[in-house]
């Protein structure tokens, strides 16, 4: 099983570890999985991150490269700027959903989940446009530091070299003499940033972090928080079959080039009216729903639920679905499914929690 550099740290602080994708990686540290939820959304807290696919892009052709794999015009993306996208084959299967990061025309970085690393890099590697592809996953460590204190945090601890970083922006810095790749991205609903940085440098930079009052989160609270923003996680609201645009990506795909591998698929389901779409539920009735859990209206099976838990922010038990499309009417009752009993539950409109504008 792979470990992340930082394992030792997280057994020194009692986290419960769990194998995820065939990395031991922290579920949760004592202080337990809805405290750090809150953690995050009223402070500050870090994630270690670094299972997920770092791949580097470097070479004349890379725009190329890149212009066909991803639904993206590189040209309308600037230099150290991010975008949200997927990876879908000739055959219109969706492979992963990444972001790219564009240093410039010759360089980019794609970040890739954990879970489909393997095939991921076996479909992006199939390509012969002669660039170099570095996996640089075991050789740098990436963390996420989330939540509103977030960005105050790290400008101090950086002295204020990020102070004019934009959302979906990137910086290369120097932190403590060493340098980092700070992005203001995340998956959590909040603001914050994610840090990319040498394994040598990973211990010092967790340890700072925790001794200015930013929290150590798992992974449980931060599917929690990533449910409670409305997006999407692979294996759940996304799948090899899925539909963009019955899933709400239809955004991804506002820039392509003609050389894109996947632009007949796209023609194909661009124009088209979906015949389902992704939504909102809050369960009216006391229950929390799980994947794959059946929702019906009228005793009639109109959708299933893609993701299911109970959201300390809001305290009330959250879902989201895929439902036949001629059901999506918010505040429609449906019901749930939840251990052979059919409870209510409200549609509404992602996302469940948004976060206050400063």
């Amino acid at each position: 099983m792979n470990k992340t550099t930082l394992n030792n740290q997280h057994k020194l602080l009692n986290a419960k570890m769990v194998d995820f994708a065939n990395w031991e990686m922290p579920i949760s540290y004592p202080t337990g999985i809805i405290k750090e939820t809150l953690f995050v959304r009223n402070q500050a807290g870090v994630f270690d991150v670094s299972h997920m696919g770092r791949l580097e892009v470097i070479g004349e052709n890379a725009k190329n490269f890149i212009e066909t794999l991803f639904p993206i015009n590189v040209d309308e993306l600037n230099n150290n700027s991010a975008k949200y996208t997927l990876l879908i084959n000739d055959k219109g299967e969706v492979l992963d959903d990444a972001i790219i990061y564009k240093f410039n025309e010759n360089k980019f970085l794609i970040i890739i989940n954990a879970s489909r690393s393997e095939i991921d890099i076996k479909w992006i590697k199939s390509f012969n446009y002669k660039v170099e592809i570095n996996d640089l996953t075991s050789s740098t460590s990436m963390l996420a530091v989330q939540g509103p204190e977030a960005l105050n945090i790290i400008k101090k601890l950086t002295g204020n070299a990020i102070n004019d970083l934009k959302r979906y922006k990137f910086k290369e810095i120097s932190i403590d003499h060493y340098s980092a790749f700070v992005t203001r991205t995340g998956y959590t609903g909040e603001d914050g940033v994610e840090i990319i940085t040498n394994n040598d440098n990973v211990e010092s930079l967790w340890n700072k972090l925790l001794k200015n009052n930013i929290f150590p989160c798992g992974l449980g609270s931060r599917d929690i928080l990533r449910l409670e923003a409305g997006l999407h996680l692979y294996g759940h609201e996304i799948n090899p079959s899925s539909n963009p645009i019955e899933i709400r990506l239809k955004r991804v795909f506002k820039t392509t080039t003609d050389n894109y591998i996947a632009k007949d698929y796209l023609r194909s389901i661009m124009g088209n009216e979906p015949k389902k779409i992704m939504v909102g539920l809050i369960m009216k009735d006391r229950g929390i729903p799980r994947q794959d859990c059946e929702i019906e209206l009228n005793s009639e099976k109109i959708g299933y639920v893609t993701s299911g838990t109970h959201s300390p922010t809001i305290n009330k038990s959250i879902a989201i679905g895929i439902i036949n499309k001629q059901f999506d009417n918010v505040n429609n009752t449906v019901k749930i499914k939840i251990r052979e009993k059919n409870l209510e539950a409200n549609i509404i409109k992602l996302p469940f929690y948004r976060r206050s504008e400063k």
